[in-house]
């Protein structure tokens, strides 16, 4: 199993942890990851919104490069996979976007083909082959009830994200992480407003206070469920709920804070990784009286 490693632009410089992570899990279970030089994705807001066609052409350009090295695209980020699959899905549909593009590339002599796919790497992991490696390789179970965020840009909208899991009525909700967190021995746990945003877009782009005001509103109710951590799959998400909480608390006096996890450090966790080599030691919420408390220090 082998994939071109696309790591978005946030992920390196802030949060090499989930890097370091994922790397770790993916050598334990097989899966080689192939370095490139993939530039922006670009996100699915701002450029998208601005001129289309200039976003959909940096995007194929990253699908160009895994096309050319006969590589599927491993992505480790909401956003980034939601770009690069919508822009390969509209490429390979259009043939009249698709040359329009391929004149753009010329410039930087790539020609888009539609050969690859887009997948991320909670998809990865949920494989069966994947997920029989992952029992073997457990050296513990982490007892603990996790909530799950998958954030908006996942599976929206499902008709490209996933269109092959589409019920008759169209709908698609996400259970993958809740099923694999439940492999590695935590409790994942409903709470409401589960599937609201996070409010990252909202806060970079227009009202920083109302982005944290949506966090304020989901922590509410994940404590309500006395949910111990969350699992997330984007770094925006992360960043918005790890540092939300730290500026929450600086603004309402509230000491209590909830653990954020990406979801490959509680693999990595579940691997026996220490929680140093997964990066939890660089995260701004710590996890270190939780963690004891399951036996991991």
């Amino acid at each position: 199993m082998k994939y071109a490693l696309f790591l978005g632009c946030a992920i390196p410089i802030k949060y090499p942890g989930f890097e370091a992570a994922t790397r770790r899990v993916c050598e334990r279970l097989g899966i080689e990851l192939v370095d490139m030089p993939f530039a922006c994705c670009p996100p699915p807001t701002s450029l998208k919104m601005v001129h289309h066609d200039s976003w959909l052409a940096l995007a194929a350009l990253n699908l160009c490069r895994a096309e050319e090295a006969g590589l599927d695209l491993l992505t480790l980020c909401s956003g980034c996979v939601n770009t690069l699959k919508e822009a390969n899905h509209t490429l390979k549909k259009s043939d009249s976007k698709r040359r329009k593009i391929n004149r753009i590339l010329e410039d930087q002599n790539h020609h888009y083909k539609g050969t690859i796919e887009v997948t991320h790497i909670l998809d990865v992991l949920y494989q069966d082959s994947v997920v029989e490696k992952l029992i073997k390789e457990m050296s513990l179970e982490l007892p603990m009830k996790i909530g799950c965020h998958y954030g908006c840009h996942y599976f929206r909208p499902p008709k490209i994200m996933y269109p092959d899991e589409l019920s008759d009525s169209e709908s698609y909700v996400p259970v993958k992480m809740d099923h694999l967190l439940s492999i590695i021995g935590m409790e994942p746990t409903e709470y409401s407003r589960k599937f609201l945003c996070c409010g990252s877009p909202l806060g970079a782009n227009a009202d920083q206070d109302a982005g944290y005001a949506i966090v304020k509103e989901k922590l509410g109710h994940i404590r309500e469920r006395h949910i111990d951590a969350l699992s997330v799959i984007c770094p925006s998400c992360f960043e918005q709920f790890d540092m939300g909480q730290i500026a929450l608390s600086r603004k309402f006096k509230d000491q209590s804070k909830i653990p954020i996890f990406y979801l490959t450090q509680l693999v990595g966790l579940s691997m026996g990784m220490t929680p140093k080599e997964v990066g939890l030691d660089v995260h701004r919420v710590k996890s270190k009286k939780l963690l004891e408390s399951i036996g991991i220090s």
